[in-house]
């Protein structure tokens, strides 16, 4: 009798999916209100590149970090500024320029480590703005933003290599 329920056990036991870690898999960039009302100030195109090149800092940042299977990081720009104007914003605007028209720019991002049954493993939160005008002068129209997108990037790699290294 005993053989027989270690039997039955050990076939069950082999049935069951493995649960084996992979790498992160991230959603699709996610846009807030605050940026979507930009949207025609700044230009589609422009929130659309914004979207792809933080996709890619998280891509970059998470490589070689495997989670749970199924787990999903999804993450959101919820604001972003420009240091110097779209191209949206100088074709409506003839008093703006290129070079001699910067400001204070930045963005503000979200992200939740999603797991395979919906629930909300970590939350996190980050921004940054250039702290003085004058640190503007040099930079180009996003470059305050995919900052903020890189260090956010690394900051949520940073996490996640410690839970993989934890083993949790």
């Amino acid at each position: 009798m005993l053989r027989h329920m270690i039997a039955g056990l050990a076939v069950s036991l082999i049935s069951l999916p493995a649960l084996a870690d992979e790498p992160v898999t991230i959603a699709e960039i996610g846009l807030g209100e605050d940026l979507i009302e930009k949207t025609d100030e700044y230009g589609e195109r422009e929130l659309e590149r914004l979207a792809e090149e933080f996709r890619e800092d998280l891509e970059r940042a998470l490589a070689g970090i495997e989670l749970a299977d199924g787990t999903v990081l999804e993450a959101t720009i919820l604001d972003a500024d420009p240091n110097r104007p779209t191209m949206r914003q100088l074709s409506r605007n003839p008093g703006l320029s290129y070079i001699h028209s910067f400001s204070r720019g930045g963005a503000e991002v979200a992200a939740s480590l999603v797991s395979a049954e919906g629930d909300v493993l970590e939350s996190y939160e980050y921004s940054w703005s250039t702290p003085r005008i004058q640190d503007a002068r040099h930079k180009s129209t996003w470059t305050d933003a995919q900052r903020t997108f890189r260090s956010f990037a690394h900051r949520i790699a940073d996490d996640l290599q410690e839970r993989e290294d934890a083993g949790s």
